[in-house]
């Protein structure tokens, strides 16, 4: 028999073995995505009481209101993604996918409240602009990945 070679080895403390567990656990993706999705939430909520102030103040608030809420729900999503790699700290397909998902699934529950004011959009339109918050969430996660590269300078 060989010996093992765990003899040169430190053992691992028992409290830096939880901990790197912990890191990986499922609940903190968990609560990464519900703080991010707190954060897209609120974001939205702030784009469109924009978006209602906008069409408030416009000569026909009827013909804007429905761009102006859709412009609104992507920009959402997209900020959305952002936030959602930044709070996680990378990963932004994953990050973005999940994020994105989640807000679909929370614009569809509310739409569900909300459905005789409707836009009378066709139910494969609906679906496609679902399909785009979506992916428009995970290219705010992409968006949001991007690290800064620190010129360095050559002293010569």
């Amino acid at each position: 028999m060989q010996k093992s070679s765990s003899k040169n080895r430190k053992p691992i403390p028992s409290h830096a073995r939880r901990e790197a567990i912990a890191d990986n656990s499922p609940s903190i993706l968990v609560k990464h995505l519900a703080k991010s999705l707190l954060f897209t939430l609120a974001a939205g909520v702030i784009l469109i009481v924009i978006a209602s102030l906008a069409a408030y103040f416009s000569p026909d608030p009827d013909a804007v209101i429905t761009p102006l809420a859709i412009a609104a729900a992507a920009l959402t999503a997209f900020i959305g993604g952002s936030i959602a790699v930044r709070i996680h700290g990378g990963g932004a397909l994953i990050c973005g996918l999940l994020n994105g998902s989640v807000f679909m699934t929370v614009m569809m529950m509310l739409s569900l409240c909300f459905a005789r004011y409707a836009s009378g959009y066709s139910a494969g339109i609906s679906c496609l602009l679902h399909a785009g918050f979506v992916l428009l969430s995970v290219a705010g996660g992409y968006v949001g990945n991007k690290k800064k590269k620190s010129r360095k300078r050559k002293l010569s």
